[in-house]
């Protein structure tokens, strides 16, 4: 079975968790983690390790946590291996992509790099867009 976990400070996991079920209806396979809620470290490593202590060791989990190198993401780096993915800097698009990617298709490690590759191309300086799509219409 494919699991998620969101993983971030504060409530950001349970936001993108929330907005995932507004789009998709996936919230049932969806676990968010919000750490530092009460300020307790040792407390996000215990939920870590209790939440995957009920996953079957083959279950696929896809984890995405907010920072590269950040506290939260500290606490499932030691989780990664064949069936479990960590991916950082997580936000919508790459939610959606991986909540929605068809199950029958495991995760490879080319697949999740052409994901998170789309998702980048999904960062937009808007004002850049905006201007160079001016610069190409003609004026009559």
């Amino acid at each position: 079975m494919r699991r998620f976990i969101f993983a971030s400070h504060h409530y950001l996991a349970y936001g993108l968790k929330d907005t995932v079920d507004f789009l998709t209806s996936k919230a049932r396979t969806i676990h968010d983690i919000n750490a530092y809620v009460e300020d307790k470290e040792q407390e996000l490593e215990i939920r870590v390790k209790q939440l995957f202590d009920t996953f079957d060791p083959q279950d696929e989990v896809i984890v995405l946590t907010d920072l590269l190198g950040g506290s939260v993401y500290q606490k499932f780096y030691p989780y990664i291996s064949e069936h479990v993915h960590v991916l950082c800097g997580m936000n919508l698009p790459m939610a959606m992509s991986m909540v929605l990617a068809g199950e029958d298709v495991p995760f490879t490690e080319k697949r999740i790099a052409e994901i998170v590759e789309e998702c980048k191309n999904q960062i937009v300086y808007v004002n850049t867009l905006h201007s160079a799509s001016a610069m190409d219409c003609d004026d009559e």
